[in-house]
């Protein structure tokens, strides 16, 4: 009886050494390889002067989640962490008729927390900043991610308004017509009302994802006459058909892929379902139904609906290589190298270098519009830290980049 006794002590005391040497390899593992300052690229020397007196967080390392920080399971977490998320906001509702009478909602927030950590009060109300949140693809202000950046928009002091898409966040399809991340009218019809009714206020915009592409070429379209102070894109597909074969890869296809596209379908077309079957143009909807892929979405939906030849015709307008240049106001790209809707090879990093107005910050892990930090992952996490410190320093101190940026009409004074 002894013996066995020693002997089952003697395994818990190998097992404990086992554990502790794993333990021990793993923590060195994610300070030496994981833990690491993100890659900030930036053509233009006094924006990178700018980046380190007002967003210091860039210059910082980011400690990601350390028991999640791969990217899939990264993306996965925090996906989770969106339907679970206990933000309580009270948005006012504003509907927006578009030229062709189709229906916007803009869902506003107004008031600041009592914690506001804004140092400067403005003179007026009308003089207060706005920050535009534009959403995914299938996205609206009722998601987790949404709702926590206008939360980080409020600590500040400032006005949030999330952009929903036609057909989203509880708009009523009046025409048969969706979205395409290429084009810009109704992003133009909503700043444009915006600036109409606050004229003194200045006005940021920040996109996620497929919300990024799209404001991304609002940005390029309108170059000087964007009327907008400055941008934040983040976790952007930059090259579409590299992010489209990414996606279709194994594991990606069945946990994202399969799922966004589910989602899509769901969100878009079921619930606008009589709309979209009244549009002249030739659509297959038992077809668009059964779609299993982002490929075969855009392929039966958005291609014959926006006028494109086939699928990577529309691709090739999405992409972003080759446009940077257009951009005429200071926009901060936020991606992680480990994204696998849009991986490192596919960010024109040389591209941002030539760049006064582009600021990229690339981490080495964070996934899909993850970012998170933490043993208990809770809140914005790391990419609220970079929104914050981001749109507080062009609201406040943009006048320092006044003569150093390409010159535009859209925020004369940088307020």
């Amino acid at each position: 009886m002894a013996d066995a006794m020693d002997i089952e002590e003697s395994y818990d005391i190998e097992e404990t050494w086992l554990l502790l040497a794993f333990l021990i390899v793993y923590f060195t593992y994610y300070i030496t390889k994981v833990v690491k300052k993100p890659m900030v690229v930036c053509g233009n020397t006094k924006f990178k002067e700018f980046v380190s007196r007002h967003i210091p967080i860039v210059d910082e390392h980011y400690w990601p989640t350390i028991w999640c920080f791969q990217g899939q399971l990264h993306t996965l977490l925090k996906a989770i962490l969106n339907l679970r998320s206990s933000v309580k906001l009270n948005y006012r509702r504003e509907l927006v008729m578009t030229p062709d009478d189709g229906e916007i909602c803009l869902d506003w927030v107004d008031d600041p927390y009592d914690n506001t950590t804004s140092t400067d009060r403005l003179n007026s109300e009308d003089e207060r900043p706005i920050v535009i949140l534009i959403p995914g693809i299938s996205g609206s202000s009722a998601e987790g991610y949404a709702k926590e950046m206008v939360q980080s928009v409020l600590t500040l002091g400032y006005k949030a308004v999330v952009f929903n898409n036609r057909g989203l966040g509880g708009a009523t399809l009046r025409t048969p017509r969706t979205f395409a991340v290429t084009n810009t009218d109704d992003m133009r019809t909503v700043i444009l009302h915006i600036k109409r009714k606050h004229p003194r206020a200045p006005v940021m915009a920040a996109g996620a994802s497929a919300g990024g592409i799209n404001l991304f070429h609002y940005l390029c379209n309108y170059g000087d006459e964007c009327f907008l102070n400055g941008a934040m894109i983040v976790s952007v597909l930059y090259e579409m058909v590299q992010s489209t074969k990414s996606l279709e890869s194994f594991p990606n296809i069945v946990l994202f892929n399969n799922t966004l596209t589910s989602d899509m379908v769901n969100r878009i077309v079921k619930q606008n379902l009589p709309m979209i079957q009244q549009s002249k143009v030739n659509l297959d909807v038992n077809h668009i139904l059964k779609s299993q892929t982002i490929r075969q979405f855009h392929t039966r939906l958005t291609v014959p609906m926006f006028g494109y030849r086939d699928c990577e015709s529309y691709y090739e307008e999405a992409n972003l290589a080759g446009k940077m240049h257009k951009i005429q106001v200071p926009t901060l790209f936020m991606s992680a190298a480990d994204d696998p809707f849009a991986p490192l090879s596919s960010i024109p990093v040389e591209e941002m270098k030539q760049q006064d107005n582009i600021l990229l910050v690339a981490t080495r892990y964070g996934g899909h519009a993850g970012f998170l930090e933490g043993l208990i992952p809770r809140g914005g996490g790391y990419i609220h830290k970079v929104f914050t410190q981001y749109i507080d320093a062009i609201f406040k101190h943009g006048d320092e980049l006044r003569g150093s940026l390409v010159k535009s009409k859209s925020c004369p004074n940088f307020h």
